[in-house]
């Protein structure tokens, strides 16, 4: 079972992308779930577009869930950046 790591806050482009794509460069993580939360949908779209633009450009198969539910992100996280 893949790992869920949260972000909140994650319409900050240069904080959520920067850790998303460090976290990838690790091969036991690529497969792994993110969930990105933030209270502005546009910014939120935004990154996470810019992210799943950036795995398939590397051939990643993780998988990204972008919400404005803050409860519905952190559900069974395995770890939440704030």
């Amino acid at each position: 079972m893949p790992l869920k790591v949260a972000f909140i806050g994650a319409g900050s482009v240069g904080f959520t992308r920067k850790l998303f794509r460090d976290i990838l460069t690790v091969p036991e993580l690529q497969d792994t779930e993110f969930a990105f939360t933030d209270i502005s949908k546009r910014n939120l779209d935004m990154v996470a577009q810019l992210c799943r633009r950036d795995m398939e450009a590397n051939g990643v198969q993780s998988k990204i869930a972008a919400t404005l539910n803050r409860r519905e992100a952190v559900r069974n996280a395995n770890y939440v950046f704030a």
